[in-house]
C-alpha cells in the first residue's frame, strides 16, 4: 500500500512541475506564438521526462531489489 501511495504522489509532483514548465515556456521563448510555445514546452517536457524514466528503468534492471 505505501508504494502505491508513493507512486501516487510522485505522479501528482509530475504533474505539478509540468504545470509549472507550461505556464513559464511561453515567457521563456516569447518569439513563439502560444500555441507553438505550449506544443515545444510539452515536447521538451516529455523528452526530458522519458530521459529520467529510462534512467530508472535501466538502474532497477542492474540492481533489481
Amino acid at each position: 500500500m505505501k508504494t502505491i501511495l508513493k507512486s501516487i504522489f510522485i505522479g501528482l509532483g509530475v504533474l505539478l512541475l509540468y504545470w509549472i514548465w507550461i505556464a513559464w515556456f511561453p515567457s521563456f521563448f516569447n518569439g513563439l506564438a502560444q500555441d507553438e510555445a505550449l506544443i515545444v514546452g510539452t515536447g521538451f517536457f516529455l523528452s526530458f521526462e522519458l530521459v529520467i524514466l529510462a534512467g530508472v528503468i535501466l538502474s532497477k534492471m542492474k540492481n533489481p531489489s
